[in-house]
């Protein structure tokens, strides 16, 4: 069996000079990947996405100094046992908490990738899966905090592309919240799914007008309306109201997914693949939310790599909601980085089929792209 011969990481960025998106995060002003590539002694190459954690340079050098290094000689299709061994040596002790578990991630992604090149199998395959056709939301980096006529436009758009569920950001205050959710509401009507995403700006003295404009205009789910330390204040508001409370996203790991489902906080799971350890450890997140009955709807992160990874969880796991179509205008490791994928097609999508991820990518785009330090979300005290 061939052994991996070399781990590699890379950042990218895109900067913007338009189409900037604001939300509770702050300005978003640039875009950035951090790209995994492992190779064995047969020449075959993986390809994995870790989240950028708002330090690309510096999770780059954590995946191929800090993690990749241990790697030389391993047996490629023992993810299992290499995800357990970095686990023991960089998470459990004298590692960069959740930094080291979105290295591994990246890691664990080029691994299931590369699993499925060496096999001529694609990854929902290996994960027992087969392929379907799911249902997406237009999601990723839009529909900020804008006048309401200008998100009215846009969402009328991406309905005429074939969506039929949207994510829109609040955050920015529970009365402009409102009149942005709700005048969508009222041109689009019932028949369009709306899920709004507080990006954890919220804190419980908000609630109150909060559950009432999220109730009259019957949002699909209120995402992340707190930090994700405060599981109280999420099983809190659970207790409050009948709309389903979702989050993930910043979780990192089974043990922390575990204390989220103990608490009832959440009515939907959406880890992250690039950020909570990989396709392996969300497998065992998604196996956890099914017994607790717990639909999943996983976050996309940023290049074509985590759009494919999570089709293909998603064709694997019997509690699959729906899928997060990242509709930002302006993406290129979206858009560019793969030859030939189409992905979201009349408000649905499904995987790629060729082996692994089964998406192409094109490392001469990267080189346009060369990484810009530092954070991507700018809040606005630091932009006056």
């Amino acid at each position: 069996m061939a052994r991996i011969v070399e781990v590699r990481a890379s950042a990218h960025s895109c900067p913007f000079e338009s189409n900037l998106v604001r939300l509770g995060l702050g300005t978003n002003t640039k875009r950035d990947i951090v790209l995994v590539r492992i190779r064995d002694e047969s020449g075959a190459v993986g390809f994995g996405e870790a989240h950028h954690g708002q330090n690309p340079t510096a999770m780059a050098t954590v995946i191929q100094k800090g993690m990749g290094s241990l790697l030389a000689g391993a047996d490629p299709f023992d993810s299992e046992g290499i995800w357990h061994r970095l686990e023991r040596q960089q998470i459990t002790t004298h590692g960069l908490g959740a930094g080291s578990i979105t290295a591994l991630a990246g890691i664990d992604n080029a691994l299931w990738d590369l699993k499925g090149k060496l096999l001529g199998q694609p990854v929902y395959t290996l994960l027992g899966g087969a392929k379907k056709r799911i249902r997406a939301y237009a999601g990723g980096l839009s529909l900020g905090f804008k006048p309401p006529e200008e998100l009215e436009k846009e969402v009328s758009a991406l309905i005429d592309e074939g969506y039929t569920a949207i994510k829109m950001r609040v955050g920015d205050h529970p009365a402009r919240d409102a009149m942005r959710v709700g005048h969508i509401r009222k041109v689009f009507g019932d028949e369009l799914d709306i899920a709004v995403d507080a990006a954890t700006r919220y804190d419980l003295l908000d609630i109150p007008e909060v559950l009432r404009y999220c109730e009259e205009n019957r949002v699909y789910w209120l995402e992340e309306p707190f930090t994700p330390d405060n599981i109280p204040a999420y099983a809190e508001l659970r207790r409050r109201t009948s709309i389903p409370i979702a989050a993930g996203e910043n979780h990192y790991g089974r043990t922390a997914f575990r204390a989220l489902f103990e608490a009832r906080a959440v009515s939907i799971c959406q880890a992250d693949f690039c950020k909570s350890g990989g396709i392996s450890e969300l497998k065992k997140i998604s196996d956890m939310a099914a017994a607790w009955h717990i639909p999943m709807a996983p976050h996309t992160s940023h290049s074509i790599l985590s759009a494919a990874g999570n089709a293909h969880l998603l064709c694997a796991i019997p509690n699959g909601l729906i899928y997060e179509a990242d509709v930002a205008r302006v993406n290129p490791f979206r858009t560019e980085l793969c030859k030939d994928y189409v992905g979201v097609v009349d408000g649905h999508i499904e995987p790629p089929e060729g082996p692994g991820f089964g998406v192409e990518i094109d490392e001469a785009v990267l080189e346009r792209y060369p990484a810009v330090p530092g954070p991507c979300y700018i809040p606005g005290w630091a932009l006056e």
